[in-house]
């Protein structure tokens, strides 16, 4: 995210940075808007311009406030400081996290924001080129069947190999009967120690997430939350990201 033409004042009182309903969005190095912390986003906070230290907000009542505004507000009172130039807003994460000793966990593509799959794929290259660690892995969306994520799958196994792991593919994996042909339940439901509903098995058979796993259409139950790290812990030993 970049910053400029503003001033940030001495005292601690916040400066806007960009307006929703104007501005759509903080303009990034690449020429993209982003719109951080309408949800959350306990990763940002406290973000540096400069070497200004302080607390990046968002106004808005909801993510969907249209009158909403993204403001800066220093932790310490100082000089007032005039950005005249493209200026870096460096996230918590990034500052405290982008160390030689670090795991990164990439997990994004859910709500959109790239052009198509090279894009997103894109995307994911420039976080691990600009991670200072060695050690990664890409979560895959579990939204979708087997069907619709075929595309996305195969391109993001290609792209990132074994260190590429399906959501949807171990939570939705079926569990057969001693036939070998009987869907009983799915990695997901089996791991979490939870019976599937009939309409849980119908899902699983369209390799689709079942929903006693979701709070929603989309979010996690916290069951589901340490099936995943569980899954995930173990998988980085595999791959000897960690060690036991």
């Amino acid at each position: 995210m970049l910053v400029n033409n503003i001033t940030i004042p001495a005292t601690c009182e916040p400066v806007t940075i960009a307006v929703r309903k104007t501005d759509s969005g903080i303009l990034t190095e690449e020429g993209y808007k982003v719109t951080p912390l309408l949800q959350g986003g306990a990763h940002v906070n406290p973000v540096k311009i400069g070497e200004v230290e302080g607390t990046l907000r968002w106004t808005g009542t909801n993510y969907a406030d249209t009158n909403g505004i993204w403001t800066f507000t220093r932790s310490v009172a100082g000089e007032a400081v005039t950005i005249k130039r493209p200026t870096a807003v460096r996230t918590a994460f990034d500052r405290l996290h982008n160390q030689p000793s670090e795991v990164m966990i990439l997990f994004i593509g859910q709500n959109g924001g790239y052009a198509d799959l090279t894009d997103l794929i894109r995307m994911h290259q420039q976080m691990i080129s600009h991670f200072k660690g060695k050690e990664y892995l890409v979560l895959g969306l579990s939204t979708g069947t087997e069907s619709q994520r075929a595309e996305y799958e195969k391109q993001m196994k290609q792209a990132f190999g074994r260190r590429f792991v399906s959501l949807r593919e171990y939570l939705a994996h079926p569990v057969y009967d001693t036939d070998g042909k009987t869907v009983i339940s799915c990695y997901g439901l089996d791991d979490a120690g939870l019976d599937p509903t009939d309409a849980d098995i119908e899902r699983i058979k369209q390799g689709q997430v079942p929903q006693t796993l979701l709070a929603d259409s989309v979010h996690y139950t916290a069951a589901t939350k340490t099936v995943i790290g569980t899954m995930l812990y173990k998988k980085m030993i595999e791959l000897g990201i960690l060690e036991q």
